[in-house]
């Protein structure tokens, strides 16, 4: 069964050629986020390095056009939790 995300981008990209500036727009409309399981978000601070913040207005956005499994094993690695994909609405 195909994840939030997946569906998102699925649904984003259809009727667009790959590669193609329409493509590229359906998929910049896709936002997620990386959450922790205590409700904390990956955020970038002002050295840019990764950190965790309970604000989730502080949360580094990414969209369709990124790759949200690879983005959050890195993630993971970096700061040692457990992370979730989240879907933001529109």
């Amino acid at each position: 069964m195909p994840s939030l995300i997946d569906s998102a981008i699925e649904h984003a990209s259809r009727g667009t050629a790959p590669g193609s500036k329409d493509r590229m727009k359906a998929l910049a409309r896709v936002r997620w986020l990386l959450a922790s399981d205590d409700g904390r978000f990956v955020a970038l601070d002002a050295q840019v390095r990764a950190v965790l913040v309970s604000n989730q207005c502080e949360a580094a956005i990414y969209d369709g056009r990124d790759n949200e499994q690879l983005k959050c094993r890195f993630m993971e690695s970096l700061l040692g939790v457990p992370l979730t994909v989240v879907l933001l609405e529109d």
